[in-house]
């Protein structure tokens, strides 16, 4: 998965880095609107679309796409399981990492009890959609993440892209 992933990735600084290109002195000014985002959003899933990657949406409006070694026979992740999962957060335009489970969890292994409060509707909304081994594309619109508002690094408007692996599903 990862070696798709970073195709995805790859042509998408490679398109960013030709839309880049300004005079020395001109200094970058980005309007984080809700067009931005939607072309942003376009932009991924036809560069995912380009290379034979059909992204599915979720009810509540994540993009979505499962990669699995074998077909995994388990159930979905319910409420109140307890999980290890890891995660890689990145902008879709840039593919700059804003967050990843090896920055903060021993073996980069966060283990939480599903659904967590506190979290971005689109990450718990993402986790639910995967099984014990599989490993996911998920791209979520701003509405489901940080919203108008941004949070941190993060700027208003911002759609995220999160590669997550269920690790295990575990007994506490």
């Amino acid at each position: 998965m990862s070696k798709l992933i970073n195709l995805i990735i790859l042509a998408g600084l490679m398109f960013g880095a030709v839309s880049c290109f300004k005079e020395a002195d001109e200094p970058e000014v980005i309007n984080y609107t809700p067009e931005r985002e939607a072309g942003i959003i376009s932009d991924f899933i036809a560069l995912a679309e380009s290379e034979g990657i059909q992204m599915d949406t979720t009810d509540m409006g994540v993009f979505y796409v499962i990669f699995s070694e074998e077909e995994q026979d388990g159930a979905l992740v319910q409420d109140g399981d307890s999980l290890g999962i890891i995660y890689r957060g990145y902008f879709p335009d840039n593919g700059l990492v804003f967050d990843q489970s090896s920055y903060w969890y021993e073996e980069g292994i966060w283990k939480f009890t599903f659904p967590t409060p506190g979290l971005i509707p689109g990450f718990n909304d993402a986790i639910a959609h995967l099984k014990e081994g599989d490993e996911g594309l998920f791209l979520i619109p701003s509405h489901l993440a940080y919203g108008v508002n941004g949070s941190g690094s993060i700027p208003p408007y911002s759609p995220l892209v999160f590669e997550i692996e269920l690790k295990s599903i575990y007994e506490e």
